[in-house]
């Protein structure tokens, strides 16, 4: 059983239902297809803008309901794009799983999907030209049932966070500077403080549920 994680851009018509502003990332925690082809979606995110983002959605016509939950969680009944389409459509019919959390920030979304090998091979193949155009392959890896921190990071994000740690960038007072760990990987500062928002937004949701 392999497990896939790929990173679309958030443009077109799929674009920016969760975050019409810059700041608002979190992730869909549930994600269910009803037989109609609309999707119910539970949304958490990382700040108090739960209410901002429903009004929002109020003159979105794809958006059958919505109903915010508390202020930073949202639930969300709508039609989904061509794009969030394929990928269902692909998962159905490739009898794959779609694992949630499904993760975005401003500009990106990460989804994972957990299935034989050969089966997520012809699943991306099979996906529309424009869809697979837009997709990045950020990691391919054995899935052993295993969850939590380790899981929702790439090998990349892994490194940059041991080296973060290993020169005391999360020590109180603080150890190390951006620039020190970019330094010790031979990268930019702008790459690694790149990748330490990510790891963070990454890895606090699944403290805060304990995980």
């Amino acid at each position: 059983m392999k497990r896939l994680s790929v990173t679309f851009d958030r443009t077109g018509e799929d674009a920016a239902r969760f975050a019409p502003a810059e700041g608002r990332r979190g992730r869909l925690r549930t994600v269910r297809r009803r037989r109609d082809g609309t999707v119910l979606e539970l949304c958490q995110f990382e700040r108090p803008v739960a209410a901002a983002v429903a009004d929002a959605l109020d003159d979105d016509t794809h958006v059958r309901d919505h109903a915010v939950v508390d202020d930073r969680t949202l639930y969300v009944h709508l039609r989904p794009g061509a794009r969030v389409r394929s990928l269902l459509d692909r998962l159905e019919s490739h009898r794959l799983v779609l694992d949630t959390p499904v993760y975005f920030d401003d500009e990106h979304v990460t989804v994972t999907l957990l299935g034989p090998a050969a089966r997520i091979s012809e699943a991306a193949s099979a996906l529309p030209e424009a869809v697979r155009a837009d997709m990045r392959v950020e990691r391919l890896t054995e899935y052993t049932g295993e969850d939590g921190l380790h899981s929702a990071l790439t090998e990349r994000q892994r490194d940059v966070l041991a080296a973060a740690v290993a020169a005391g960038y999360y020590e109180n007072p603080r150890g190390a500077t951006v620039a020190d760990v970019a330094d010790d990987l031979d990268v930019s500062a702008s790459t690694v403080s790149e990748h330490l928002r990510k790891i963070e937004a990454r890895v606090l949701p699944h403290l805060l549920d304990g995980t």
